[in-house]
């Protein structure tokens, strides 16, 4: 035990003293990312999986687009409520509860599919569910860490936080398209089921205090718009939620209509599959990376302008690509600039918000990435339906122009 003790101690305080990395100094906060990396894996196992079934199963594009709709329209409708339930509730209790959930939920799914009886209607209501716990999850466990790491790593912790979902983006599907293809769909969603004790774990390992919201005597009502018309009165904060929304609504859901795009437009089999959503993870990871490294850095506002042009370009000519080759190295640039300036406005929100009203702000303005998608899903579904399996439906020009419009004030941030 002392033998090992010194030469991993000596490692970790090496990584640490990486100042992108300084963070893991905080116990809590690696608890919590290595179980969300581990969870959010499964997910990714589990996300190739079902999307080859669905889209076997029904041969549907539209299909594929009601299982992201009916994941993601609990944010949009219920979003705002999610501000007020943290404030009002144990946030560790909340993680705790989300992931319990989460876990049963996929053990039914899992079941079903290991006897053969797992059908797109059940497929639907296990995705409103976990869209249901999503309206709340993100919001908890991204304030607890800021309450974990302090505000002086808070701009490292942010993008760090984030890479566990990449990290995950990028082995996860390699892993399912393996997995689905040797083996069939059941083991992807066992896999996911089991993935979810890690974050229970991380859950209730925490010695971190998270204090509650200091307003629980204010109307509801009050509480539900308070972030959001403070976001929409400071030009900052709107600028970057109008930003946000359009790369959201006309960008992303692209990523819905991967398993056809994989199947009518490259001619991939669900291996193929996986390594698509792989370069996407492997582009966000990398994105990650760089936005972490130079996190205190006078970059932000640049960073959000050119990574949201950079993705534009990039998907219109992935709508022209038929071969794997060309559109791999065009999915990793998408992933490099969707987390780019995603992550971005995640810290400039973060940053730019008092500290007493985080729950608010992280819900309202997380609103644009996790509820403009079902606006553009059913859109984006038909257009794949009529032509191309990709809907070019991403228009560059009004991305340049809001980069530009962005106040030269909080470029110091």
């Amino acid at each position: 035990m002392n033998f090992m003790s010194g030469p991993l101690e000596k490692a970790f305080a090496f990584i640490q003293s990486w100042p992108a990395f300084r963070v893991f100094r905080h116990r809590d906060f690696r608890l919590l990312w290595f179980g969300a990396l581990i969870s959010f894996t499964g997910a990714q196992v589990q996300m190739v999986a079902q999307g080859a079934y669905v889209y076997d199963l029904t041969g549907k594009k539209t299909a594929l687009g009601l299982v992201a709709f009916f994941s993601m329209i609990p944010v949009t409708i219920l979003g705002p409520f999610s501000a007020v339930l943290v404030d009002m509730l144990d946030r560790r209790k909340i993680l705790i509860t989300t992931s319990v959930i989460l876990m049963i939920a996929t053990v039914f799914n899992a079941t079903a599919a290991s006897i053969g009886t797992l059908t797109f209607v059940q497929i639907l209501a296990i995705a409103l569910i976990g869209g249901l716990v999503q309206t709340v999850e993100p919001t908890s466990r991204q304030t607890i860490v800021r309450e974990v790491v302090g505000e002086d790593d808070l701009a490292a912790a942010v993008p760090l936080q984030a890479m566990t979902f990449n990290l995950a983006r990028t082995i996860g599907p390699a892993i399912g398209g393996i997995l689905t293809a040797a083996f069939g769909i059941a083991v992807c969603f066992w896999v996911n089921a089991v993935s979810y004790i890690a974050i229970l774990y991380a859950a209730i390992a925490l010695k971190t205090v998270v204090p509650p919201g200091a307003r629980r005597g204010q109307p509801i009502k009050d509480l539900i718009f308070e972030g959001m018309l403070f976001t929409w009165r400071d030009s900052s904060l709107r600028t970057l939620f109008l930003m946000e929304g359009t790369l959201s609504l006309f960008g992303v859901p692209y990523i819905f209509q991967m398993p056809a795009i994989a199947a009518d437009q490259l001619g991939l089999d669900p291996a193929g599959l996986g390594i698509c959503y792989s370069a996407i993870g492997i582009g966000a990871l990398t994105g990650l990376v760089t936005i972490a490294t130079i996190s205190n850095r006078p970059f932000k506002t640049r960073i959000v302008g050119i990574a949201m042009f950079t993705f534009g370009l990039a998907l219109t000519t992935l709508a022209f690509t038929k071969s794997i080759y060309f559109a791999a190295p065009l999915f990793f640039v998408t992933g490099f600039c969707q987390i780019a300036q995603f992550n971005t406005t995640n810290t400039l929100f973060q940053l730019l918000s008092p500290k007493p009203f985080a729950a608010e702000f992280l819900a309202c303005t997380s609103g644009p990435s996790r509820a403009s998608p079902p606006l553009a899903i059913s859109s984006s579904a038909a257009s794949a339906t009529s032509s191309a399996s990709l809907p070019p439906s991403l228009s560059v020009e009004p991305l340049s122009s809001l980069a530009a419009s962005l106040p030269s004030s909080i470029e110091n941030d």
